[in-house]
């Protein structure tokens, strides 16, 4: 059986990371728009401007989530992102973890948050943090893996509908 690999990505893998991202994103996320219409979001974090900027700067990382291969989702995580409460030296942000919709219910994201975790050990951090919607059906993935909400907010994107907004920061005590 083949492994799943977390491969980091650089600039060169911009094309892949836009090709994953809406494939994903829209399978996972359309209903939660108006219209069923994702292009905002797509259009705002899934091109080539975003990737290239993400790119640019040092405290953010991409992985591919790959298996033989293929990849099926991936990681964004921004070292040294404060939050309230917490000193930005000891977190980590989990900022994206996607999966496509076929290789979800597969433990793949759940070898992801080991990963993640593993990750911000070997960079020495004790914390790591997420925001998920709290219509999300990962809300209850990442309670199972041990994260615990501590704020909540809302979007204000255009076009997503007001019972989607709510969001949930989690965080995770290594």
């Amino acid at each position: 059986m083949q492994e799943v690999v977390f491969k980091k990505c650089s600039a060169n893998d911009i094309n892949e990371l836009i090709k994953i991202s809406q494939q994903f994103y829209p399978e996972h996320y359309a209903h939660i728009w108006k219209n069923n219409d994702p292009s905002y979001y797509v259009n705002l974090s899934f091109n080539q401007k975003a990737f290239k900027e993400d790119f640019e700067t040092a405290t953010i990382t991409y992985f591919l989530i790959q298996k033989a291969n293929k990849s099926l989702g991936l990681l964004k995580i921004k070292k040294h992102q404060a939050i309230k409460g917490f000193d930005a030296a000891i977190v980590l942000q989990l900022e994206k973890i996607y999966l496509l919709k076929a290789s979800t219910g597969l433990g793949i994201g759940k070898k992801g948050i080991e990963f993640i975790k593993n990750y911000a050990i070997n960079v020495g951090k004790k914390i790591v943090w997420l925001d998920v919607m709290s219509t999300s059906p990962a809300l209850s993935f990442y309670k199972k893996m041990g994260f615990n909400t501590v704020s909540f907010y809302d979007l204000d994107y255009p076009g997503l509908k007001d019972e989607h907004r709510e969001m949930q920061r989690m965080v995770l005590s290594l």
